[in-house]
């Protein structure tokens, strides 16, 4: 039978499930090999402010052979911003087949203008 002591303990380990559980799955998630490829290119040559505000966004096929991955701004907890927003830093075509990779990072006029980025050794 539950009484008041065993609901309060019920709660308290219902909530502290809901904030443990997901940091600790957050270890076990497996990053795409894509994503690992363009972190780690984006990292070492240092191409954004903060590495630990940064978010990556992947679109498989964006074109035949050619996946897509958006480099993006992080916001909220440690990382300045508003926490609803994203916006998106620049953007990494990569071959399937290759792994080349091509990016937007020097547009500074919008028009879409692609540069070879090398995949950091």
């Amino acid at each position: 039978m539950l009484n008041k002591a065993n609901i309060k303990y019920l709660i308290i380990l219902i909530f502290a499930s809901v904030i443990v559980y997901p940091s600790m799955a957050n270890e076990n998630i497996k990053i795409d090999p894509v994503i690992s490829l363009v972190k780690m290119t984006v990292e070492q040559e240092n191409l954004v402010r903060d590495v630990k505000c940064t978010d990556y966004f992947l679109t498989k096929n964006i074109e035949a052979g050619i996946d897509l991955v958006d480099v993006l701004e992080k916001h909220g907890g440690k990382c300045k911003g508003d926490p609803e927003t994203h916006p998106r830093i620049f953007s990494v075509y990569v071959s399937q087949k290759t792994h080349e990779m091509a990016s937007d990072k020097d547009d500074l006029t919008g028009d879409g203008i692609l540069k070879p980025l090398l995949p950091s050794q």
